[in-house]
């Protein structure tokens, strides 16, 4: 569920409460709502609505809200709003009843203006008064004034005594948004002790924030358990391999890829496998594992690249004779950001194993590009076996 649907559910439902139980809200303490903020000091006002076409123009605005037509309803509200002696309860509601009403037409500014309006009167149930912050809240952090939400949610917690879980949840995105990763892990961990039922999407910036810090075992750990629960969600597959290659676990990604290959699409098999590879290769004894996982990725491959790859890892470890296939092969597939390279590459592959023939005629092709012109007429000139010395290692 979206913020802006489940801001507009919050006020719906409070709104519908309040006007149903009419005059007999403050008679009939039985007929309340449960509490929301039960450690709040604050004790709901007195209804002081006593007029019964007050009551009425209210209704009629409400049905109109939840028939969606504001046109109808903005007048109605207005009416009540202009009447002295509608009483604050009433005024308050019809505040509140506009804020709904420039929620829905993406008014932010004017959504928040009418809460905040609306809360200062301070005539609503707890229940309406102090969700009327923390829907400003959400506002705010949607506008991505994220410092502007955390003050307003510090605002709603000292009023409240503590606050709901969502609340807390909220904090921890604004924290998490502003690179306060620490701040975002304790807000999330605190919604998720209030609630038996967290929502998943916590768990999103909880792993989020722990990656922030460096802390890969404990985003791992969490996605663990996420996939416990939903074996195979290809979402949370690539999630956690790209935290276990973040945090060097290499084998343990490459593992989570072979299991769960029937639930990814190529491109995303390819891209896997292919950051696996460069994670291999960068490790000391590393290569014969880069070259394994750069292999895995290549049939998914849409260019020549990661066969590039494949090919010069091969050359600098003595088996020269498979990267002059793999080498070809790259050439073949196309979209090379250095294909005379990759001839000079190939060249060097046949000189290795003796085959001078094909040697020469990779570096003659070589000689036709610019970045590899001057290092392919060297090696023609010498004639005969060129003496390599071992290449640098080529990063993807």
């Amino acid at each position: 569920m979206s913020i802006r649907n489940f801001t507009s559910i919050l006020f719906s439902i409070f709104v519908a409460c309040a006007l149903l139980v009419g005059n007999a809200y403050a008679d009939k303490k039985s007929e309340k709502e449960a509490p929301l903020y039960p450690n709040a000091t604050r004790k709901d006002p007195k209804n002081d609505m006593n007029s019964s076409s007050v009551q009425k123009e209210l209704q009629k605005a409400l049905d109109a809200l939840n028939d969606n037509k504001p046109d109808e309803a903005t007048p109605l509200l207005q009416k009540v709003l202009d009447d002295p002696k509608a009483g604050n309860y009433a005024h308050a509601l019809a505040t509140q009843g506009l804020g709904q009403i420039a929620y829905d037409k993406q008014d932010n500014a004017g959504a928040m203006k009418a809460w905040r309006s609306a809360y200062d009167m301070d005539a609503l149930p707890n229940n309406q008064h102090f969700t009327l912050l923390l829907n400003i809240a959400n506002l705010q952090q949607q506008d991505e004034k994220y410092q502007d939400s955390l003050n307003t949610l510090d605002e709603y917690f000292k009023a409240t005594n503590g606050g709901k879980a969502d609340a807390y949840a909220l904090q921890g995105n604004d924290y998490y948004r502003l690179d306060k990763y620490q701040q975002a892990i304790d807000s999330i961990t605190k919604a998720q002790s209030l609630t038996d039922k967290p929502n998943d999407n916590w768990n999103q910036i909880l792993m989020a924030s722990y990656v922030g810090l460096d802390q890969y075992d404990k985003a791992g750990e969490i996605l663990e358990k996420q996939l416990a629960k939903n074996p195979g969600d290809p979402k949370l597959v690539e999630q956690a391999v790209n935290v276990y290659v973040r945090g060097g676990q290499y084998d343990k990604a490459e593992a989570l890829i072979d299991k769960n290959k029937g639930n990814l699409n190529n491109d995303t098999l390819y891209t896997l496998y292919r950051a696996i590879g460069a994670g291999y290769s960068q490790e000391k004894d590393g290569d014969a594992k880069a070259i394994d996982a750069f292999a895995k990725a290549s049939p998914l491959a849409k260019t020549g690249e990661v066969d590039y790859y494949r090919g010069s890892l091969l050359l600098q470890n003595d088996r020269a004779k498979e990267a002059t296939t793999v080498i070809q092969q790259a050439i073949a597939k196309g979209g090379l950001k250095e294909t005379g390279k990759a001839y000079l590459m190939l060249g060097d592959s046949y000189n290795q194993i003796d085959d001078l023939a094909h040697a020469r005629e990779a570096w003659t092709k070589a000689k036709g590009y610019p970045e590899s012109q001057k290092s392919a007429e060297q090696r023609l000139n010498i004639g005969g076996h060129v003496k390599m010395t071992t290449q640098p290692k080529k990063k993807s």
